[in-house]
């Protein structure tokens, strides 16, 4: 992990076992995750309970499908039953959200923050695609909320850098706020130059071609793999 006396706190998006492994070293948290191709799921059971033995303090993305943020009530039965499997095998919190018609939808929020019982809650990236974040950020505090992750509105944190010094500026240190979408060790610099934000989210990750006996049957285009020296890189930076 980063040393104590760093100001910087380095999150690495987690879907592999093998990254998993890796990351033993030199970060701060993980956020566990399946699916980063469609920007995140709930990972399955295994990985939680691998992660539950890493000694790496681990928050579960909640997300059971892809597509939009909002949640049907099938949707949000399997969330809340994630969240206790997260709970029920030692992890350290949750990272959740949901929308409904460009605002925060409170109802499923509140069914989410009761299942997570004491559990650290962060608010995930439904806070981009909100009509007013700044509105939706004092709701997160009042549920407790330790951080909202967010690109500043923009499809990557590094085009969203206006939208993350608003938000930070208006939260005013009562609530973390963490940048990520697209961070890598070419642009966090501009990042912490041009913001006063030191919590960063990043998967560190590179995509290749698949096997053409895999693409040619529809199991996808790309395979995507941790890349330990883009980690080590980061690592470097944050705490040179």
């Amino acid at each position: 992990m980063m040393p104590q006396n760093s100001p910087y706190i380095l999150e690495i998006c987690v879907e592999t076992p093998d990254a998993l492994a890796v990351c033993r070293a030199g970060v701060d948290r993980i956020e566990l995750c399946g699916g980063l191709d469609v920007g995140g799921l709930t990972p399955d059971i295994g990985l939680m309970e691998s992660a539950a033995t890493s000694g790496i303090e681990t928050h579960v993305l909640i997300r059971p499908r892809s597509g939009d943020f909002e949640m049907t009530p099938a949707d949000l039965a399997v969330a809340v039953s994630s969240i206790r499997a997260a709970r029920d095998v030692g992890l350290h919190g949750v990272v959740i959200g949901a929308e409904r018609n460009g605002a925060l939808d409170q109802s499923a929020l509140d069914s989410m923050v009761r299942a997570a019982d004491g559990l650290d809650v962060t608010l995930h990236r439904v806070i981009d695609v909100l009509d007013d974040p700044k509105a939706a950020m004092e709701v997160v505090i009042g549920y407790g909320a330790k951080r909202i992750l967010s690109s500043g509105g923009a499809k990557t944190a590094a085009e969203g850098i206006a939208g993350l010094k608003n938000l930070h500026a208006a939260a005013a240190g009562r609530i973390e706020i963490m940048a990520g979408a697209g961070i890598n060790s070419k642009n966090i610099g501009i990042i912490l130059e041009q913001t006063k934000i030191t919590s960063f989210h990043t998967s560190c990750s590179t995509s290749t071609p698949l096997d053409p006996r895999y693409a040619r049957l529809g199991f996808g285009e790309t395979v995507r793999r941790f890349d330990s020296a883009e980690f080590g890189r980061l690592v470097k930076m944050l705490n040179s």
